[in-house]
């Protein structure tokens, strides 16, 4: 990024460096002292910040234009969440967020294994969400499918991230 540098600048940037040569020719000639050096190293600090100097006043008196930014930034951090909850809400079915809530109850209940309910296993099992062995070998009806699926770590943490969006929508 380059910058125009008005004249009023050179004129100091020039000023300040006529200055630190004197007070290094002092230095080179005379007995150093203390206060010597501490005017040496803050001169040498100000060459270093005339070039930002535009730049700490622009940021100064225009909080203006960075209250825009932020608030600009805001509106882009709230679209993307608002987005992103959509994703996790619309990345599993009703039914299918249904069966996972019932497998982390841990009492499914009784239940038949219908065509739906074996490709949402094997959906929920592919994702990682549940843990089962074999889905052909689970029995075709009995009294809790909890016995044969569990839920992992990922499928409790789901439950509870599409919960907590679940409630914000709400409020």
């Amino acid at each position: 990024m380059t910058q125009d540098y008005s004249a009023k600048w050179w004129v100091a940037f020039i000023c300040i460096i006529f200055i630190e040569a004197v007070l290094l020719i002092l230095l080179i000639s005379r007995q150093a002292t203390p206060l010597l050096y501490v005017a040496i190293i803050a001169i040498a600090f100000l060459l270093f910040l005339i070039p930002q100097l535009d730049e700490v006043i622009a940021l100064t008196f225009d909080r203006g234009k960075l209250d825009s930014k932020i608030n600009s930034i805001g509106k882009k951090i709230s679209t993307t969440k608002a987005r992103t909850d959509k994703l996790v809400l619309l990345s599993m079915s009703k039914s299918m967020f249904e069966t996972l809530k019932k497998l982390a109850a841990g009492s499914f209940g009784v239940y038949e294994m219908s065509d739906a309910l074996e490709r949402e296993l094997y959906h929920l099992k592919d994702i990682g969400y549940v843990e089962v062995g074999r889905i052909r070998d689970i029995p075709y009806k009995d009294n809790n499918l909890c016995d044969y699926v569990k839920l992992t770590d990922f499928g409790k943490q789901y439950i509870e991230l599409r919960r907590s969006i679940e409630e914000d929508n709400k409020g």
